[in-house]
């Protein structure tokens, strides 16, 4: 199984991605994460051996790209990840933001949506995604001392108001994928335990699902 959890800046994608992957695992399931950073400096990755063992420095680099190179990059980065780290039988992947908030962030920039779709559909459709939600308000809290122009609209003083305004139009995005899609939406400012509970609950929903499919038929 393939899932990927999703969200704005800010939202707690990683903190839950971590706390998620190991209940799973205290649960009896083999679960693991799959980052696109995995691609650096490791073997399982030659073609990406070009890259700087410079984690800090290949953000960098990747912030001052235009818009249609980054995501591109970043997509590619994200293929690359799963590619070399497929999914064993009976394994769950857990991916901390996917392509869908850096494909939001891009729209946002001006990348025309039906480009950045067709894009997308390229990369691995995630057997569950769901939303992480919560009030920008907080979201600028909890984002203080770790902010990037990339998240405020490139705005380099990393102001409150340029933060609300780009992660306002990333969210806005990431609403109408979610309606379309009907991901579940997790209200993210409950504490960390209550939601990885509810994200277990949601795994053993698609596994039940999975196993109710007539012999030969696949989900959608």
């Amino acid at each position: 199984m393939l899932l990927a959890l999703t969200g704005t800046d800010g939202v707690g994608k990683s903190t839950v991605t971590r706390a998620f992957v190991a209940a799973l695992n205290t649960r009896g399931y083999r679960a693991r994460t799959v980052d696109r950073w995995d691609i650096v400096a490791d073997s399982r990755y030659p073609a990406a051996r070009f890259l700087s063992h410079d984690i800090r420095d290949i953000r960098t680099c990747i912030a001052d790209m235009p818009g249609t190179s980054r995501l591109l990059f970043l997509i590619w980065s994200m293929a690359m990840a799963l590619e070399g780290a497929r999914e064993e039988p009976g394994e769950i992947v857990v991916v901390d933001g996917y392509w869908m908030k850096h494909a939001a962030s891009e729209i946002a920039y001006g990348l025309d949506p039906e480009w950045v779709e067709a894009l997308v559909a390229g990369v691995p459709t995630a057997d569950l995604t769901v939303r992480l939600g919560l009030d920008l308000a907080t979201a600028w809290q909890r984002k203080q001392g770790d902010l990037v122009p990339y998240e405020c609209g490139m705005d380099p003083a990393c102001t409150e108001d340029s933060f609300l305004t780009h992660q306002r139009s990333i969210s806005d995005h990431l609403d109408r994928w979610t309606e379309r899609n009907h991901w579940p939406t997790l209200d993210s400012t409950r504490p960390v335990p209550r939601i990885v509970a509810e994200l277990v609950g949601l795994v053993e929903q698609v596994e039940h699902d999975r196993h109710q499919l007539p012999s030969g038929e696949s989900r959608a």
